[in-house]
């Protein structure tokens, strides 16, 4: 076979292998006629026939196929005089389907994951409206390239499908067992609903992090997928949308006919998991449990420009913000009120009274109950969309709240970290910092990062509150951000950590020469973060490289949100000054007010919102 160095029919250098199957080796190579990477897959010597005119088949189908979610044939040779059968592919490296998961309540990876699963779905539909079954969809066999992109490949199993039949009474069976249909384990007929299963199990892997089904050996992992049951993918991840839940269900039904009928119905039932999540998830404090700050819906490109100006009582103060869901924005005032405004021209809808200044942005949780912290330290829980008080919990001292798969997390000054149950605001379990909890907290994944003021970091588990470790940092008020296995720890001082969770070590530190009062926002694998030394910084997520910088002329109290590719930032000289989030040239600069923005702008319903401490609520499109 084939080494480094070699040199295929004087046009491919062989750069290194990339990997080996039942009949084939697949190598890194460069095409010398196109000078692009491709991958290049040569036949297994001393097969069988049979298995060569398998290799030929997977050759001449995929030559047939043009679907952007399914890898490109670019070669093939002719295999003559003894040498080897070859083709050569589109280079694909970005690592299996599964790497996109476990499903986080973040927009941006729910984005990026449902976006691909939508894109597979519509690959099989494709291969299915051809005739064509692949009879071994798995994680290895949706390979993302480098810009996320999924595509399906190795078509090494494919038959027609009246061959499939013929195949299969043979007593023939081939594919995966962790992703294999119970027919397809039986030795049974199979179709487009076989191809369902599999990417139903793959989909479940992803979500969850685990396969519907494992066990010690093939033949144990085969019986479980013909009589067993599969527990829900919320069981294991609470974050997973309901819907989600029930279509991948649906996809892992045993019996064919009970199974989608074909993948344009999958792709479109992932389209509207998709929309309910945006439309959850648009208005949400800082973008998420895991405050990213992405917002889905900003402005389209174009000078800002403003669409209404308001003036309420006394805007957010640092740490209370803007929020908005259902339609409406809800901006927490300084004023002992929650003001629930119309986006379309920032008229008053309701009003909801608080027994002190709200400290906290609102929280509208998947229940319809709008969650409320005042800066006496009560809760409150208002029903959605009546207004009234559906519980309440005073002297509890809560500094803020999170959403987490429906429920409520809740911090206090006197150190409790709780998940509540937001029907009641009954707490689920409750876990002690030993120590007085600042307004600094998040989740990301399976885990909960709340700072206490004493300097430490404590990472929770969500599903039963037990401490998973805790580690020693300078004080921080703001909430730490995370994404990409790494979670941004602003100290107050101005250093900027970047933790990596699986090694559970610092990868980078930045200096920022100013305080940190804002929590960073992250997009795309960019970090973005304002300090009170005046300037925004772009860094690059995986090293903490400088990408650009561009002055602000003014501290920064707000944290930074990114939405449409544009970043904006509110600042204590009551500016909105926006910047292409990945080269940083300016867009605009707005007055909103002569007093400090605190809140971080709120991009929804294709507008950003910014709200001064004055009360001045702006509207910008």
């Amino acid at each position: 076979m084939f080494q480094s160095g070699d040199v295929v029919d004087e046009r491919y250098d062989i750069l290194g292998p990339l990997g080996q199957g039942g009949m084939a080796h697949v190598f890194k190579a460069r095409d010398r006629h196109l000078d692009r990477p491709v991958a290049l897959k040569a036949l297994r010597p001393h097969l069988t026939e049979a298995d060569s005119e398998r290799f030929r088949r997977e050759i001449r189908t995929l030559a047939t196929l043009s679907h952007p979610g399914i890898a490109s044939i670019y070669d093939l040779s002719g295999g003559g005089q003894g040498a080897p059968i070859y083709f050569t592919m589109e280079l694909i490296e970005g690592g299996p389907f599964t790497e996109l998961g476990p499903y986080e309540e973040d927009l941006e990876p729910a984005e990026r994951l449902l976006g691909a699963a939508i894109t597979v779905a519509e690959a099989l539909d494709y291969i299915h409206r051809l005739g064509l079954v692949h009879r071994d969809v798995t994680p290895r066999n949706i390979l993302l390239t480098g810009q996320g992109a999924p595509k399906v490949m190795d078509f090494g199993l494919v038959q027609l499908a009246e061959t499939s039949r013929q195949l299969t009474r043979t007593g023939i069976t081939l594919g995966t067992p962790q992703y294999m249909a119970p027919e397809q384990a039986t030795g049974g007929a199979t179709g487009a609903a076989t191809d369902l299963y599999a990417f139903g199990a793959v989909l479940y892997r992803a979500v969850t992090g685990t396969n519907p089904f494992d066990a010690e050996n093939d033949q144990a992992v085969l019986y479980q997928h013909v009589y067993g049951d599969v527990a829900s993918a919320r069981e294991l991840n609470p974050a997973v949308p309901e819907e989600l839940a029930q279509l991948i269900a649906r996809l892992l039904e045993k019996r064919p006919s009970a199974r989608p009928t074909n993948g344009g119905i999958v792709a479109d039932a992932l389209r509207s998991v998709l929309a309910t999540c945006r439309r959850r998830l648009a208005g949400a404090p800082g973008g998420g449990p895991a405050r990213r700050g992405y917002g889905p819906d900003g402005p389209t490109a174009g000078p800002l420009r403003s669409l209404w100006s308001v003036r309420l009582e006394r805007g957010p103060q640092w740490p209370a913000g803007l929020a908005a869901g259902e339609g409406f924005v809800f901006a927490g005032l300084r004023s002992d009120e929650l003001a629930v405004l119309r986006p379309a021209d920032g008229g008053v809808h309701l009003r909801l009274e608080a027994p002190d200044e709200i400290a906290a942005p609102p929280l509208l949780l998947r229940s319809g109950h709008l969650l409320v912290t005042s800066r006496d330290g009560s809760l409150r829980a208002f029903a959605w969309p009546r207004g009234d008080v559906a519980w309440r919990r005073d002297g509890i001292e809560a500094t803020g709240a999170l959403g987490i798969g429906g429920d409520a997390l809740v911090a206090s000054r006197d150190g409790w970290l709780e998940r509540c149950d937001p029907a009641t605001g009954e707490a689920r379990w409750r876990y002690s910092t030993g120590s007085a909890c600042g307004a600094a907290f998040s989740s990301y994944r399976d885990a909960a990062f709340v700072a206490t003021r004493d300097g430490w970091l404590h990472a929770v588990d969500l599903r039963d509150g037990g401490g998973r470790f805790r580690i020693e940092t300078g004080p921080v008020v703001a909430a730490p951000s995370a994404a990409d296995g790494v979670l941004l720890i602003p100290e107050r001082e101005g250093a900027l950590h970047a933790f990596d969770l699986e090694q559970r070590d610092v990868r980078w530190t930045y200096d920022f020469g100013g305080e940190l009062w804002a929590t960073p926002a992250i997009w795309s694998g960019r970090v973005y973060a304002a300090s009170w030394g005046e300037t925004l910084r772009c860094l690059s997520l995986r090293s903490g490289d400088d990408l650009w910088e561009q002055p602000l002329g003014a501290p920064t109290t707000a944290p930074p949100t990114v939405a449409g590719g544009v970043v904006y930032v509110g600042t204590e000289a009551g500016e909105l000054c926006a910047f292409d989030a990945r080269d940083g040239a300016t867009l605009g600069r707005m007055q909103v007010a002569h007093a400090p923005v605190q809140a971080a702008p709120l991009a929804y319903g294709g507008r950003v919102l910014v709200a001064a401490v004055d009360g001045t609520l702006s509207s910008f499109g």
